[in-house]
């Protein structure tokens, strides 16, 4: 993907706060579940989970989500147990929403955003906290990305934007 065509959230060293990503974030994907229309615990969840989105500058692609996936569970404080917010209701009700002709368009590009999304989270300097602290949010993304040693998914091994 161009680096011109990413949001400002997806840049490594995007100078928006956190809350700015992720009203960017949210700006670019209206229909995403939020609030009211998720149970106290997805709420949670994916509050969490699009925190990722925006640390690791995914977009809702389909290789994008894979990345989110293993992202949360090597690049953060939550490990294995980020499983159980996949097996909420309202993750398997967006799962049902997939068509198999979307998975096997993306299955080539996200076969090889896992181990490299493994790769980078091993690298890390520390992992992030899943349920990050409200100060976060007013920090720039930069810094964040820089003390957790978190790479953006659409920084290759070659470049850096």
């Amino acid at each position: 993907m161009p680096l011109s065509s990413l949001l400002h959230y997806q840049h490594q060293h995007s100078t928006q706060t956190l809350q700015q990503g992720l009203d960017e974030y949210f700006a670019a994907h209206p229909s995403l579940l939020r609030g009211g229309d998720l149970s106290a615990e997805a709420q949670l969840f994916f509050r969490c989970h699009d925190t990722v989105h925006v640390l690791y500058g995914c977009s809702t692609s389909l290789p994008d989500e894979a990345v989110v996936k293993i992202a949360s569970l090597r690049g953060t404080t939550e490990g294995l147990a980020v499983l159980n917010g996949y097996a909420l209701h309202e993750s398997r009700a967006i799962y049902g929403q997939l068509h198999a002709t979307d998975v096997l368009r993306n299955l080539g590009a996200t076969l090889w955003a896992v181990p490299r999304t493994w790769w980078r989270c091993s690298r890390q300097t520390m992992r992030w906290p899943w349920t990050s602290p409200p100060e976060y949010l007013d920090m720039p993304l930069v810094a964040l990305r820089a003390r957790y040693g978190i790479r953006v998914s659409h920084v290759d091994s070659a470049a850096d934007d």
